[in-house]
């Protein structure tokens, strides 16, 4: 790392991602009585915002620099910004998921720590994904209960379509609804690679359009678009088509969405 007179000055950013075995603690509730179990995970990310790692100095022996932990495991086949499950590279596999405990450390720690630890930064569109994501999973609302149905079947229909060499292009596809007299409908947005076809992506999503029953909704907009051409409005009215957002019970109903 550099010399520097904060964190930020010596090289640390928001979306480092390190390799260091770190514990934290689970706590549950069995027979009545508090059990915490200590756990252990080798990879994390800095969550922390710039500003703050600017405000840091190395010396500060407090916990307040934040880490999430980093998996590697079935990683998400979209970029997830508004998904459960948020895809950090997508070369190494590595994602983050909104449910898992996170980690507090003190600056000091970070300042202690060999360059070796330090596996990569994310680039800045990465980061401003990132910040995307950390304020969605916090801030935004649950699919509404009665756009669950419609919701799952599109989810669904995007999967199985995104197992195509089009489908692989895609970062995102996000969903708005509305009612009207008739019943539900919906529209469908592509978030592209750059190096994508836009006319090629909206045949491929209107192609798993057609896998969801108009019983439960017509699709009335279908759009692909490169993520320069996505608005804030856009993002923050729609919801991710990605199944990690919705769960259902042991027996394969659904009961909410997350």
């Amino acid at each position: 790392m550099m010399s520097g007179e904060n964190l930020y000055e010596k090289g640390w950013r928001q979306g480092a991602v390190i390799q260091s075995s770190l514990p934290y603690l689970s706590v549950r509730i069995n027979n009545s009585e508090m059990q915490s179990e200590k756990c252990v995970h080798d990879t994390w990310v800095v969550v922390t915002q710039d500003c703050n790692l600017n405000r840091s100095k190395p010396t500060n022996n407090s916990p307040i620099v934040e880490l999430r932990q980093v998996h590697g495991d079935t990683p998400p086949t979209s970029w997830g910004i508004h998904a459960r499950k948020f895809l950090l590279d997508a070369d190494r596999g590595h994602y983050i998921v909104d449910d898992k405990p996170s980690l507090f450390v003190s600056p000091k720690y970070l300042n202690s720590l060999d360059d070796s630890v330090l596996i990569y930064k994310l680039p800045p569109d990465r980061v401003m994904a990132l910040k995307t994501w950390l304020g969605n999973r916090y801030d935004r609302p649950a699919v509404p209960t009665e756009y669950v149905d419609l919701a799952k079947a599109i989810s669904e229909a995007v999967r199985e379509e995104g197992r195509s060499d089009v489908g692989r292009s895609v970062r995102d596809v996000y969903m708005t609804f509305s009612e009207t007299e008739s019943g539900l409908s919906y529209s469908l947005y592509a978030v592209m690679v750059d190096e994508a076809d836009p006319k090629i992506v909206r045949r491929w999503l209107a192609s798993a359009a057609l896998e969801v029953s108009s019983n439960l909704g017509v699709a009335v907009r279908i759009e692909a678009l490169y993520s320069r051409q996505v608005s804030l409005e856009l993002i923050e009215n729609s919801y991710c088509a990605d199944l990690s957002q919705l769960t259902w019970d042991n027996e394969g109903e659904i009961d909410g969405a997350t």
